[in-house]
């Protein structure tokens, strides 16, 4: 009992400091940290009432572990597997350069040496460093993604009923170079929805700022396009909308949009509320905090079999976004992995 309590209370105090990051700014990995956490001490402590409940209890705690822990070795395979795929497809579609291939190549790296490792039954001293290695640095990025997604994950509850006066749906590609896609719409949808939600409970209308700029395979900008969607399809007055036509990615979406709220508002800080896809959500948000920007999001619908390439990808960005970060990890990984084998030889030793 003494020790379902100490979980108990380590689950309370664990749970006060997601509260306090919710409260303050959930636009961190931080937020993925303490919800996970949280549920971790909360699932321990559970366990522990049932173990305390007898053999069934204990029965049922086991089957659980033993459950969750299968998931989690068939999706670490999986993971590196994806990784390397939409890493590769990121570099040959989009961005052609020489630190976006760092990425798949260290993740096949990594496949490769798990695979070789299950061959071998000795291998000399230098090899067992680059099989320690890989492990470790296996076990570093997957347990960034579960980070990354538990903060996505939670940050789209926190977030999902946010309201402000403004509201700016970010851009995404044309079909064609000139409708709106159905990921695109579902954006708009959601800003749409919200803002007639507020009208409904105060009678005024938030302002929707539809940014995006016109892309070299464009015949319009998406700025436009959106506002022409909302117009027509989804009959949002016209008077409440403002256009960003200028901007390029999510940073720009961004900053643009905020000078033309600011601009518009009379505020030299002004905070509003995006939307863009469910996935896209958190990294925009990383963003908008990185850049100053006092903002938070909101998603549109996403198919589900798009999500886990999506997700994936994101986490791809996120990981790039921090790069020199996790260059200086994996090189002190490495460092840390040589001399914990240079101990365990000496204990060996002696």
């Amino acid at each position: 009992m003494i020790i379902t309590l100490v979980l108990g209370i380590l689950t309370g105090l664990s749970g006060f400091g997601l509260w306090r990051i919710i409260k303050r700014d959930p636009r961190t990995m931080w937020l993925g940290f303490w919800t996970l956490v949280t549920g971790l001490f909360m699932a321990l402590t559970i366990g522990a009432l049932l173990v305390n409940a007898g053999a069934i209890g204990l029965a049922i705690f086991a089957a659980v572990f033993i459950g969750v822990l299968g998931v989690l070795l068939f999706a670490s395979y999986f993971f590196n597997i994806a990784v390397i795929y939409y890493s590769w497809q990121i570099w040959r579609k989009e961005y052609h350069t020489i630190s976006n291939l760092l990425l798949p190549i260290l993740f096949l790296a990594l496949l490769i040496f798990n695979f070789i490792e299950g061959l071998l039954v000795h291998a000399p001293m230098w090899l067992n460093i680059l099989f320690s290695y890989a492990r470790l640095m296996e076990s570093y990025f997957i347990g960034i993604f579960i980070l990354f997604l538990i903060s996505a994950m939670a940050y789209g509850r926190v977030t999902r009923y946010r309201q402000a006066d403004y509201y700016v749906v970010l851009g995404a590609g044309l079909i064609n170079g000139e409708r709106v896609s159905t990921l695109l719409a579902n954006r708009i949808k959601a800003a749409v929805s919200a803002a007639r939600l507020v009208a409904e409970q105060t009678g005024t209308y938030p302002k929707i700022v539809f940014s995006g700029g016109k892309g070299s395979d464009e015949n319009l900008s998406e700025a436009e396009a959106m506002q022409r969607y909302a117009i027509q399809e989804l009959d949002f007055p016209i008077e409440q909308t403002l256009l960003e036509d200028q901007s390029r990615n999510t940073r720009e979406n961004m900053r643009f949009s905020r000078e033309i709220i600011a601009t518009d508002s009379h505020q030299t800080k002004p905070h509003f509320v995006y939307f863009t896809s469910e996935y896209h959500v958190f990294r925009a948000g990383l963003q908008a905090r990185q850049f100053g920007v006092m903002a938070q999001g909101r998603g549109g619908k996403t198919a589900f079999y798009y999500r886990i390439p999506a997700f994936i990808r994101e986490y791809i960005a996120v990981l790039n976004m921090h790069r020199r970060f996790h260059m200086i990890m994996t090189v002190g990984l490495f460092i840390l992995t040589i001399l914990l084998i240079i101990v365990n030889y000496v204990w060996r030793l002696f």
